[in-house]
Order: structure tokens, then C-alpha cells, then sequence
């Protein structure tokens, strides 16, 4: 037995994750002859897709299983061994680990489940298995996980079912890794029914040692991964996942991702299920949108885009042209790209020039409906499929179309139709989708486009879900140019700020905020009030109070002496009424006639760092929910993005004949508030600017709350 007791510090790993994903050798511990047991079925397909090397079946009862030889433990191996799947009962599997480190092993998968994931008890006995592990260099992957495959050199180490049904392994491009086992097999199962091939896949279970991170990097760095695909249910070591995003975006590698926790529900089943804490999905999704990820809603819609961008296509625009054997199917389609954030292509005058002969004059703008082709017009030499060939091909290269996706029918000759446009696709950069509308009448067709590589979806919606993404992703920007100086009043304490303490700092960073003074009391604001002139605002100061507005601590419009000290009163009178005996004084401010507000601000994430928000503000806040994010510091560029995805955007554009806003003027605000929150010196741990007030290109903050560290 190995002395475990006081575990030796972590001795250097034998192997890296590329050598772990290309053993020379692999023994399955808890080997069986029988394939309704997983040794026995991990063992058949083991042997069905052979790896390279020595294969060495573990079972203590038995001399032999399916023709090779066995061994009573791994201690036993003639050879050295690289890889070791453990697929032994929970209580067996530190015995197992004891052998690995004894042989030498560089590796352990371990299927076993029964750890973290069932509680407290079971995350003891995890990290023993870690502490084991480490201190013998051998590197853990699971445990409560289904193995891995890596197609290029032959490795099939994965209990999922799929495999049986597989006469060879499906050998491509997409690379993955999952937190579900079970996702990871049914990608796989899906895949080949489309026609798509994996590079390596990884199912990382609890992640004791090796965690999706360590996957992600490889897959990365593998030259046989052109995609990579990612389920995850939470973030481990969050700093080292966004470098990793900024790797992949730096090497051009598209990444894919589906997520499960963006709800709390969600959340939760996703910790219950892999012990795995599901971080904040808005913290989230603006970190890898930052860094140009694909998100995608479910594996299946993550596997469709990524086989389109493993084929090298990539959306011009949101622009879409529909195809169609059906008038009715091609005006449905048509219908259904609002609803996605997509819009109809508009073809140019020399676009319908050069379908003239195929199309009548009536129908060479799209929807395009092949009913109408005409057949006999000449062929052209470059183009394959005829008419149908033509008019894809034509309308794929206008400049205003992004992307194709075409819906096929139980119209005669499908299969002339698919060869067409296999062949106008290839000849493509944009993506081409291929709707199956056909059931089985379209089994031939599917066949073709499962053997060209092109996929095909059995839905128009998840056509038009997977087209979305691909269409409105944005290139990661160039990195965020040098920031807007900082400067923090020494004085500003730690904690919440008063609003004349907040409206500071604002200033401090170069960001405007309405005229204001501080009064220390009624006479004070009397007099402020003179000097700011016009309607004020009169709101309480204290430390005590955080939402001014909800227990009468503001009052608006006010004009006179007399007006302005009894509004002091009644804050006052507010103030003791809500347990305050004593404010700090008075915070009086000019009015303003806003055409729109908007909310600014900065969250700092547990595990994502600062991010920058912004908003349509006011009352609108909880009502609309119309926010967007995005990790500081920003590039101007990202908060003009940021501004034009708001739905509130046509508040800001002269909506009615209100005057334009200064959309340059309110972006330059949000990288100011980028580089305050990014800025260590600041210490803001969150602030709110609401309202940021806009009338026409004045803006200017109206009311801000903060608190430093």
C-alpha cells in the first residue's frame, strides 16, 4: 500500500495532456468479457477501433478476454503502461489508484462515479484520490465521467454507447470537450448522422485534477482541431479560461460553446449534477462574447454551427437568402428571419441581371422558388446543377447576402436539387444551410449530405436558431486602446458613498454629471439653490440611506427660498421616519428636461472581474431589462457595439423628432467608466449611474451610487 498519510507535494506530472490523448499503451481496469457490463463494452470498442499500441484488459478472475490476455492488476502489465481507465465498483477505485502510481502510470481515467457530486463525503474521498494521484505523478481525469476518443491516432476510451454502433471512428476536425458524459455521446451520435467528423473528445466529469481548462488548451494547440465545441455547466478557474478565449481568438480557432445555468433552476441542476458551481450567465456571456464566441441554446445547435465553421463558411451580414422548392415553404422562411434577428437579402440589379434566363422577371428577387426555373435556359461551364446551380450560385455572391438556407420539399428530383447545391456551397464562403422538410421522401438526400460533409437540419427554426449566431457573432475588437487617466480623491472612504461622494469620483474619471452643490442645511440650500438658479433638486445625504427615492428623500422641481427649505423639512421629518435621526446635509442639483435616460454602471464579477453595463435607465430599468455587458476596460468601438444592440436604441436616434444623441459622447463615458472600474487604484467594487440624463449631445450623470474596497 502506498503511505498516503502526509501526501508529498505535487510531484511533476510523467505525462502532458497531448501525451495523456496519444497513449502508446492502455489497460482497462475492471476488464470483462461481458458486454452488458462497461468493461466489457469499453474492452469491444477498444478492440473494434484499435489504437496503435499494447491493450491490456484488468480482471483478477480471469486469463484471457476477448482473445487477449489478461492480467490480475496493472502491477501485473508486462509493459509499461501510459493510460489507465478505471471502470472498478466506487470502493475499489483508491486501490486502483495505489496501482497506478506503483506501475508508473501517466494517467488515470476514471469512470467511476459516486464522488463529489453525491455531497460533502464524497468530496473528501475525491481529493484523497487527488492527493494520491499528484503525489505519485499521475494525472486524474473524472472521476463520474465517460472516457475520451481522439480519432487521428485511433483511441476509442469512452463508455458511450455510440461507439457500439460504429464501424470505424468518425475522423474530422471538431474538437471537444463536455461536462456531461451523455452530451459527449449524443454529439457524437448526432455528428455522424449529419455528417460531421471530431478531432478529440473529452468528457471531464468532476474535474478533480484535469479540468476542462487543461482540454481546452490542447484543443487549441492540436493542429487536427480546426473547431473547438465546449458544454459546460460551470467555470473553473475563471482568469485562465478568458486567456484561453483570447488565445484561440489570437489563433483564429472559432470557438463553440453551450451552456447550461442562465437561469437559477438551470444553476442549479447544473452544480447538483457535476458538483460544479454554475457561475453568473450575463458575467459570462459578455466575457465570451468579448472574446467572439459562438453561444449557442442546446449541443445540438452547437454541433450544426460548428460543422458549417469547420468547413471554412462564415456569415457575411445578417443578410439571408431563402431557397426554396415551395412558394409557401420559401414565404414561411422568409417570415420566421425577423423573429431570429435576421432580415431578407435584397438583391442587387446586376444580381437579377445574371438569372435572367433562369428566372422570370416576376421572381428574381428572393425568396427564390425553384418551381419557377427554367431548365432549358444554357447551361454555364463553371456552374454545376443547371438552373438550380445558377440561381444559387448567383445569389450566393451578391454582395448583400451573408448567408443561404434553403428548405427542401417533396418536389420530383430532390436529389438533382442537393447535388446543385452541395456543388453551388462549395464554391461558397458563406454558410448554406439545408433544411430536410421531405420526412422520409428525403432519406436519399440526407444520405448525399451526410457523405459531402454538409449536414442538414430537420427543422426550419433550428436552422434559422443556428443561423442567428453565426450571423450576428462579432469579431473579437482590437485590444483596448490606452485608457482615459483616473484620479480618486484620497479622502473618499471605503463602502458605500454618499452621492456627493459618488459624484466625485465621477469626476474624478472625466465623467459629467449635472451641476450640483452641498449643503449642510436648510440655509445652505437655499443659498445653493440661488447660485445654481432655475428648478433644483433637493435629495438627502446620508450613508445610511441607499434608495433616496423610497423613503422620501427626494424632492424635485423646486423654486424660492421658502420652497427649497420646507422640502429640506420634510426630507428631514423622511429621514427619522425611516430610522435616520441625523443626515449629513442636503444635495441639491439643477433640473434637466432629458429627451431619454440610460443606466450605466460596473458589476464586478466573482470570477469575470469588472464589466461595464449599460442600459435603458430611469423607470424603464426593471421594466425593459434592456441591458448589455461587457468586461473592462472597453475600446471605444465595443461601447458603440454595445449601444446599437440596446432595443432602446431608437430613443437615441431622433426617435419622433427628439434631437440625436451623441452616441460618441456616451460611448467616451462608458470607456472612462471601464477604466475606472479596471483601474486597481480606484478600489470600485460597483457604481450606478441612473439616470445618465441625454438631451440631444448634452449628457450628464444625475445620480450616481458607488462602493470602494
Amino acid at each position: 500500500m502506498v503511505d498516503v498519510s502526509n501526501p508529498a507535494p505535487w510531484v511533476a506530472p510523467r505525462q502532458s495532456v497531448r501525451d495523456i490523448l496519444h497513449p502508446r499503451s492502455v489497460a482497462i481496469v475492471g476488464a470483462s468479457d461481458s458486454e452488458d457490463k462497461w468493461g466489457g463494452r469499453l474492452l469491444r470498442y477498444m478492440l473494434r477501433h484499435r489504437h496503435p499500441g499494447a491493450l491490456y484488459p484488468i480482471n483478477a478472475r480471469a486469463t484471457e478476454l476477448m482473445g487477449l490476455p489478461a492480467y490480475p492488476s496493472l502491477r501485473d502489465c508486462p509493459g509499461p503502461v501510459d493510460l489507465a481507465i478505471l471502470l472498478v465498483p466506487r470502493a475499489h477505485v483508491r486501490a486502483a489508484i495505489e496501482d497506478c502510481v506503483a506501475k508508473g502510470v501517466g494517467c488515470a481515467l476514471c469512470i467511476t462515479a459516486g464522488f463529489a457530486e453525491t455531497g460533502a463525503a464524497g468530496r473528501a474521498d475525491e481529493q484523497a484520490l487527488v492527493d494520491l494521484a499528484r503525489a505519485g505523478g499521475v494525472r486524474l481525469i473524472g472521476p463520474n465521467c465517460m472516457g475520451l476518443m481522439n480519432t487521428h491516432h485511433g483511441l476509442c476510451a469512452t463508455t458511450g454507447v455510440v461507439m457500439g454502433t460504429l464501424d470505424r471512428l468518425p475522423v474530422g476536425g471538431i474538437g471537444m470537450a463536455s461536462q456531461s458524459g451523455a452530451l459527449m455521446g449524443a454529439m457524437i451520435s448526432r455528428g455522424v448522422d449529419i455528417g460531421a467528423g471530431f478531432s478529440t473528445t473529452v468528457s471531464v466529469g468532476n474535474q478533480a485534477d484535469l479540468d476542462l481548462n487543461d482540454f481546452f488548451e490542447y484543443l487549441i494547440d492540436d493542429p487536427k482541431t480546426e473547431v473547438i465545441t465546449l458544454y459546460m455547466e460551470g467555470v473553473k478557474d475563471a482568469p485562465r479560461f478568458t486567456a484561453l478565449l483570447e488565445r484561440a481568438a489570437a489563433a483564429g480557432k472559432p470557438v463553440c460553446i453551450a451552456k447550461s445555468g442562465r437561469s437559477a433552476a438551470g444553476a442549479k441542476a447544473a452544480a447538483s449534477h457535476t458538483a460544479s458551481l454554475a457561475g453568473a450567465w450575463p458575467a459570462f456571456e459578455a466575457t465570451c462574447r468579448r472574446w467572439g464566441v459562438y453561444l449557442f441554446e442546446t449541443i445540438y445547435d452547437l454541433l450544426q454551427g460548428a460543422l458549417l465553421l469547420q468547413r471554412g463558411k462564415r456569415a457575411a451580414s445578417d443578410q439571408v437568402a431563402v431557397f426554396s422548392g415551395s412558394g409557401g415553404g420559401g414565404a414561411l422562411l422568409t417570415d420566421g428571419l425577423e423573429a431570429h434577428g435576421l432580415a431578407p437579402a435584397e438583391l442587387s440589379d446586376a444580381t437579377q441581371q445574371a438569372v435572367a434566363a433562369v428566372l422570370p422577371s416576376t421572381h428574381r428577387q428572393l425568396p427564390f422558388d425553384f418551381g419557377m426555373l427554367n431548365h432549358a435556359a444554357a447551361p454555364d461551364p463553371q456552374v454545376a446543377g443547371g438552373a438550380i446551380g445558377i440561381a444559387l450560385d448567383r445569389a450566393l455572391h451578391d454582395p448583400a447576402v451573408g448567408a443561404g438556407i434553403l428548405l427542401l420539399t417533396t418536389q420530383p428530383g430532390q436529389e438533382l436539387v442537393v447535388q446543385a447545391a452541395i456543388a453551388a456551397a462549395d464554391r461558397s464562403s458563406k454558410p448554406l444551410l439545408f433544411v430536410q422538410g421531405a420526412g422520409n421522401h428525403g432519406d436519399v438526400a440526407r444520405q448525399m449530405l451526410r457523405a459531402a460533409g454538409h449536414g442538414y437540419f430537420d427543422s426550419p427554426h433550428d436552422a434559422l436558431k443556428v443561423l442567428s449566431v453565426l450571423a450576428r457573432r462579432k469579431p473579437p475588437p482590437p485590444s483596448a486602446p490606452p485608457q482615459p487617466g483616473v484620479s480618486v480623491a484620497a479622502d473618499l472612504p471605503a463602502g458605500f458613498l454618499t452621492e456627493p461622494q459618488a459624484r466625485r469620483l465621477l469626476e474624478g474619471a472625466g465623467i459629467p454629471t449635472t451641476r450640483w452643490r452641498f449643503a449642510a442645511g436648510a440655509d445652505a440650500a437655499a443659498q445653493a439653490a440661488r447660485e445654481l438658479g432655475g428648478s433644483v433638486a433637493i435629495k438627502a445625504v446620508s450613508a445610511h440611506i441607499v434608495h433616496k427615492s423610497d423613503m422620501g428623500g427626494v424632492k424635485l422641481g423646486l423654486q424660492g427660498d421658502a420652497a427649497v427649505r420646507q422640502a429640506c423639512a420634510d426630507i428631514a421629518a423622511a429621514a427619522r421616519a425611516a430610522g435616520v435621526d441625523t443626515l449629513d446635509g442636503y444635495l441639491v442639483t439643477e433640473m434637466w428636461r432629458a429627451d431619454t435616460e440610460l443606466i450605466l454602471g460596473v458589476q464586478r464579477d466573482p470570477d469575470f472581474g469588472p464589466l461595464v453595463m449599460v442600459g435603458a435607465g430611469g423607470v424603464l430599468v426593471e421594466l425593459m431589462k434592456d441591458v448589455q455587458l461587457a468586461p473592462a476596460p472597453l475600446s471605444h468601438a465595443t461601447a458603440l457595439a454595445m449601444l446599437r444592440q440596446l432595443r432602446c436604441l431608437p430613443l437615441l436616434s431622433g426617435y419622433r423628432g427628439r434631437t440625436p444623441a451623441d452616441l460618441d459622447a456616451i460611448a467616451d463615458v462608458m470607456v472612462r467608466l471601464g477604466a475606472l472600474a479596471a483601474d486597481p487604484s480606484a478600489r470600485l467594487r460597483e457604481l450606478d449611474i441612473n439616470p445618465l440624463f441625454i438631451a440631444g449631445p448634452r449628457i450628464a450623470a444625475a445620480d450616481a451610487r458607488a462602493t470602494l474596497a
